[in-house]
């Protein structure tokens, strides 16, 4: 997983509209980039809505927020209309993002192992890592990464 100090790779995802977007261009802002297992899940929609909620709070500090998982444009699409997400959601089919940034990990659920994304926060500043938050807890974690600013 991505450090303090690590510069943001260079890779890219098509967002919710079908647009690439390269996250070094959205970085040279200051820049929040949570990631999340799969749209439209319970723990998935509480944190987006949570992000939603607080868009302008972190807009007046000059705060880019950004979604990221593997989930497809359509279904990226769906979900930021069903809950009207004021920010981009980026649909990381081939894992490019998750990879850079480390947060695909094996996980357990009723004895099955699988890959998956490990529920995770990134704040970027002029380019670099300033802070992570591994494994989130999704209730107050946007109230939480708002306060560090």
């Amino acid at each position: 997983m991505l450090q303090p100090g690590a510069r943001v790779p260079d890779v890219a995802a098509e967002d919710d509209t079908g647009s690439k977007v390269r996250l070094r261009d959205l970085a040279k802002k200051a820049l929040v980039v949570y990631f999340y297992p799969r749209a439209n899940t319970p723990g998935c929609t509480n944190e987006t809505i949570q992000f939603t909620d607080l868009y302008r709070s972190f807009t007046k500090k000059g705060v880019v927020v950004v979604g990221v998982s593997r989930d497809t444009v359509a279904a990226q699409a769906n979900f930021k209309a069903k809950y009207d997400v004021p920010f981009q959601l980026l649909a990381d089919v081939n894992s490019a993002i998750c990879d850079a940034f480390g947060v695909i990990v094996e996980k357990n659920m009723y004895g099955k192992k699988s890959l998956g994304i490990q529920r995770s926060t990134f704040l970027i500043q002029d380019g670099a890592v300033t802070k992570v938050w591994p494994k989130v807890k999704v209730e107050g974690h946007a109230a939480e990464v708002l306060k560090s600013l």
